[in-house]
């Protein structure tokens, strides 16, 4: 799916040009100038980070992928239904698509894997996904935007101050971003490590001889939930004894410094079924 991502972002100067070129018609010339050299910016930047399977490159292309739908569907609706702006539309949405999706988020975790080990990412937390997520992006792409345009526009007095205050919060936007890809599961010859900021205050190391099952996660799962609210299919981790973990979320009675022990604990894999595919081939218990 990769390269189909590469080839789709390869593309979009041919699939879009035209709808985009239309669209911007009516436009300042200075203005026009600016968002061209901007869109530009932006595609260049989104496939040089389809060729870097890195986190980093990951959290581009799942600002970039949102935004190429989002400025399609602008200049579809503003130049009008045709075939050549039906061509954008749809180039724009399969970009979007491919780029938050499954398969191509664990591609871009696993490329800073070394030896004989696999990274999983973990799905975002649900409060991400609905609010979180679509507000950080909205405001990367303001953060970017919005002053260079009033510049462009001759608004200097306003511009300059919104690009003070825009870009550094775009960039911490970004970064927040980048967190959400640094997120993952990890499969070692030795058994397996759980790597989530938001859930454990460390990475934690589980041997294999610890581990007594992975499977999904049963409805009645007494299991310490570390999915952070992710939608979709939860898998429970059980041990033969209680393991020294430390979650994030301490209880107000625990000082700062105590070690959980915990027998079980819950988590959500982006591709729950590819990482109990790997598990078993790795000869993980699996009941």
């Amino acid at each position: 799916m990769t390269w189909l991502l590469r080839f789709l972002w390869l593309s979009l100067p041919l699939t879009t040009g035209s709808t985009l070129s239309n669209s911007l018609q009516e436009l300042d010339n200075s203005l026009r100038t600016t968002i061209s050299v901007g869109l530009w910016i932006l595609w260049a930047i989104s496939f040089l980070a389809t060729l870097i399977p890195k986190p980093l490159p990951l959290a581009w292309i799942r600002l970039g992928g949102p935004t190429a739908f989002s400025i399609g569907t602008w200049a579809t609706v503003t130049d009008g239904i045709s075939a050549t702006n039906l061509l954008t539309l749809v180039t724009t949405t399969v970009v979007a698509g491919i780029s938050v999706s499954a398969p191509i988020g664990d591609h871009f975790v696993d490329g800073d894997s070394y030896g004989n080990e696999r990274r999983f990412l973990l799905r975002a937390p649900g409060a991400v996904v609905t609010v979180l997520g679509p507000l950080a992006w909205a405001i990367t792409i303001a953060g970017i935007s919005a002053g260079p345009l009033l510049i462009a526009a001759g608004f200097l007095t306003a511009g300059i101050p919104v690009c003070a205050i825009g870009l550094p919060t775009a960039g911490l936007a970004i970064h927040a971003f980048y967190q959400l890809s640094r997120r993952w599961i990890v499969l070692v010859p030795a058994g397996l490590v759980l790597h989530d900021h938001l859930a454990m205050k460390d990475p934690t190391m589980l041997p294999r001889t610890q581990i007594f099952s992975i499977e999904p996660a049963p409805l009645s799962s007494k299991a310490t939930d570390l999915t952070q609210g992710a939608f979709g299919l939860a898998l429970e981790v059980q041990c033969y004894e209680s393991v020294n973990m430390r979650p994030s979320n301490f209880s107000e009675d625990m000082e700062e410094t105590t070690e959980n022990m915990l027998q079980s604990f819950l988590f959500t894999a982006a591709r729950p079924d590819v990482f109990l595919a790997e598990a078993k081939l790795r000869k993980l218990p699996n009941n």
